[in-house]
């Protein structure tokens, strides 16, 4: 059995951790009931707490979503700059292929449930690229100005989630050789 984990210090490290478990909670239960049929009070109920206790920390979905979807929105971000700082060419495309590949890959829970609710997709689609985000990475793959094509290729390469959820039963191996193999093949689009 595992030892309890220790009783926080400081309010601060105890708000850190409640608002962990509620994301963690929200999640599983986005994933189980949907997310349009999940409310606050189901996540309070989940984890004993009352509902104004939840709503303390969170004023709805929406900003347990964003909570979700920062450290995909940061990896991206964090991957975009390191792309950015090559020159174009195959060195910069190996990098945005193996490096999309490890964010979907990592986030698979989220692939899968995206697939199943349309609704989940779109909330999280918004909280993760927000401003700017889908131009920044059509500007870092394809330079400042990207055809036609090549921009639609940056927005086919964001519904790649819902195939990975498809094919989410192979071995992790084989669905990054795919994924890798795609982003590479979005990148030579002219």
């Amino acid at each position: 059995m595992a030892a309890p984990e220790p009783k926080p210090d400081t309010r601060a490290e105890r708000v850190r951790q409640t608002r962990a478990r509620i994301v963690t909670v929200a999640l599983t239960l986005f994933a189980e009931k949907g997310y349009e049929a999940t409310s606050l009070q189901d996540i309070a109920n989940e984890m004993g707490l009352t509902k104004p206790a939840v709503y303390y920390h969170y004023r709805g979905k929406q900003e347990i979503l964003n909570d979700l979807a920062e450290p995909v929105r940061n990896a991206l971000s964090e991957l975009l700059e390191r792309a950015r700082a090559m020159p174009m060419g195959p060195q910069r495309t190996e990098t945005l292929a193996t490096g999309l590949a490890d964010l979907f890959l990592a986030r698979r829970q989220f692939a899968r449930i995206m697939g199943q609710q349309g609704a989940f997709r779109g909330a999280m689609r918004s909280a993760v690229l927000g401003p700017g985000m889908l131009d920044t990475l059509v500007e870092v793959a394809y330079g400042p100005d990207p055809s036609l094509d090549q921009r639609f290729a940056v927005y086919s390469a964001t519904s790649i989630g819902l195939a990975l959820s498809a094919l989410g039963d192979h071995p992790e191996s084989e669905l990054r050789g795919v994924l890798e193999r795609a982003f590479r093949r979005l990148a030579s689009v002219e």
